[in-house]
């Protein structure tokens, strides 16, 4: 236990202080930061799936994230070491600096500083993982291909590795090396697309809420947007802190927070009810199979709109802005103004289907009419 910490809050309030166990002013690509802050969200939508009664998440705590079981008295801890990888495979030199010619791990290395940072803690039960999207080709004591392998415990390489790496961390401890258990930590791949994280995320979370709040599952994407902002504002602010109660106010995002965040989705207007509203009062006299095609096209469109945001064959807001503004000035009747909009979008909109047409226009004045009446 780090000196002057007599329990599991006051040692982690201590290895805050310890600049020795912090990587601050690291510099991270846009892309780094956004495969971190994406990641924890995906995680918080699996700890909710396995009903974890409390959590918290603090960002760049000793790694990029660390997570603890209780934002009060929490007894097990897990920190994550997050790189997201281009191309290719990751391997022993750029994990533990071990090569073909040499089997002893460098200190600068990440796998190195995980495995120390999770040696440190001694109150609770501390484990970590590397986490990527990238996959890990690395010898295994079985002596089976690893590439396809998503969770690799490091007591699964091969002697010549993980002998190494025991002796590096006792001399370093002053144990011996069958002291050291390197089952404690991990390499964790976890195909999340790099280069269309929004998109991968907003589906994940629009499946989630399917499940927990089906009538806000539209709101996938807002939800999103809220928590990266969330994240990326704590994961900046580096600072010391000198309490627990600080470190979560500054760095953490606890279960609470999330699950405010789902409630207050409660709070918005139901859009997908407001669309089927609108609906069945504009086809109530189209033939049966218009109806269903016209339902299914509102809610590909609605699903499309929520992975892709503002781009996609769906988009039209802006070309109906003007029209919508204008029927409101006029005051027309809904039949009129959807008349109105499928006119203009059959011009601008070429490729599209008379009931993906339909489908648009009733979606489009659907925001519309919320936007202006929750202005």
């Amino acid at each position: 236990m780090p000196s002057g910490a007599q329990s599991a809050l006051q040692e982690f309030e201590v290895i805050e202080g310890d600049d020795a166990l912090h990587d601050f002013g690291g510099t991270h690509g846009s892309k780094g930061h956004d495969f971190a802050s994406f990641w924890v969200i995906v995680r918080l939508t699996e700890l909710e799936a396995q009903q974890q009664p409390d959590y918290v998440f603090v960002c760049e705590y000793m790694q990029d994230v660390a997570e603890f079981d209780s934002s009060t008295q929490p007894t097990q801890l897990r920190l994550y070491q997050l790189k997201k990888k281009e191309d290719g495979y990751w391997g022993a030199p750029a994990l533990t600096g071990q090569t073909g010619k040499s089997k002893k791990p460098k200190d600068d290395k990440p796998v190195l500083k995980l495995i120390r940072h999770v040696r440190t803690v001694k109150t609770v039960k501390a484990t970590g993982a590397f986490v990527s999207n990238g996959k890990f080709d690395v010898s295994l004591a079985t002596g089976q291909s690893s590439v396809n392998d998503t969770r690799i415990g490091l007591h699964l390489l091969d002697d010549a590795h993980t002998t190494a790496l025991k002796v590096a961390i006792a001399q370093a401890e002053g144990i011996k090396p069958d002291e050291v258990d390197l089952s404690a930590v991990e390499l964790r791949s976890d195909p999340i697309a790099v280069n269309d994280l929004q998109r991968h995320v907003n589906g994940i979370m629009l499946e989630f809420l399917a499940k927990v709040s089906p009538p806000h599952a539209g709101q996938a994407a807002s939800l999103v947007d809220t928590l990266y902002v969330r994240l990326k504002a704590r994961s900046r602010r580096t600072e010391k802190c000198t309490s627990w109660a600080e470190l979560l106010e500054k760095r953490g995002l606890t279960r609470g927070a999330f699950t405010e965040a789902i409630g207050s989705l409660n709070h918005l207007p139901d859009k997908e009810r407001a669309r089927r509203g609108l609906l069945a009062q504009l086809g109530k006299d189209w033939r049966h199979v218009m109806q269903i095609k016209v339902e299914a096209a509102l809610t590909q469109c609605a699903v499309e709109k929520v992975l892709n945001g503002g781009s996609g064959r769906w988009r039209a807001d802006t070309e109906l802005k003007s029209l919508f503004e204008d029927a409101d000035a006029r005051g027309l009747p809904d039949q009129d103004r959807f008349e109105a909009a499928c006119s203009l979008l059959v011009g601008v909109k070429p490729e599209l289907l008379p009931h993906e047409i339909r489908a648009i226009a009733i979606y489009e004045m659907t925001e519309w009419d919320l936007s202006q009446t929750h202005a």
